[in-house]
């Protein structure tokens, strides 16, 4: 009997250890599971507050007309507007909005006519060109003798709030085109 006793014994130990085993692997997959819930929709929601500050700050550097003067005044409007549109994550400090104005003046080449940045510690470059040089257009995009297209480039530094079980922290980029409305904005803001 007492050989059948010790075998009864270790048999309910093993099972204790699986018990253990299983409860951490439970945990570790409803941990991964939770934290995903709640970081890719997060992710997800930046991306697309960035497509439409981009998309609106082109749009809307687009309807300036530069007769009516005080475009420096109304671009310095527009990043406080796309500091809204991205709220709650902060584009003061970990992002920044640059607006460029393309332009191929006499039909020979296109070159980067000027370029703002909006105000904030964070380092962005844009890749679209500095002023003065040939822009990086993409593929297809031309632009023609006399036009102008404004370029509205959203960077944000993207931070997971729960480590980088899922996601690691990186920049995020967004950028979008348009063409002036009234007329073409090649002057630098002033």
């Amino acid at each position: 009997m007492t050989l059948k006793f010790g075998a009864e014994l270790r048999s309910c130990r093993s099972e204790l250890g699986a018990m253990a085993v299983e409860m951490a692997l439970f945990l570790f997959f409803f941990s991964t599971l939770f934290l995903g819930t709640f970081e890719v929709p997060r992710y997800l929601l930046i991306g697309q507050k960035m497509e439409r500050a981009s998309a609106s700050v082109a749009d809307l550097v687009a309807q300036i007309d530069p007769a009516q003067g005080n475009v420096l005044a109304k671009m310095n409007d527009l990043f406080e507007a796309a500091n809204g549109l991205m709220a709650p994550y902060d584009i003061e400090n970990n992002g920044r909005v640059i607006i460029t104005s393309l332009s191929n003046p006499d039909g020979t080449a296109e070159k980067v006519a000027w370029q703002m940045k909006s105000p904030g510690s964070f380092t962005a470059y844009s890749k679209i060109g500095t002023a003065g040089d040939t822009p990086v257009l993409p593929t297809g995009m031309v632009i023609r003798e006399g036009e102008n297209i404004i370029v509205a480039e959203v960077v944000f530094k993207y931070e997971p709030l729960f480590g980088s079980m899922i996601y690691t922290e990186k920049t995020i980029y967004t950028r979008a085109f348009t063409r002036p409305r009234f007329s073409n904005l090649t002057d630098t803001p002033k």
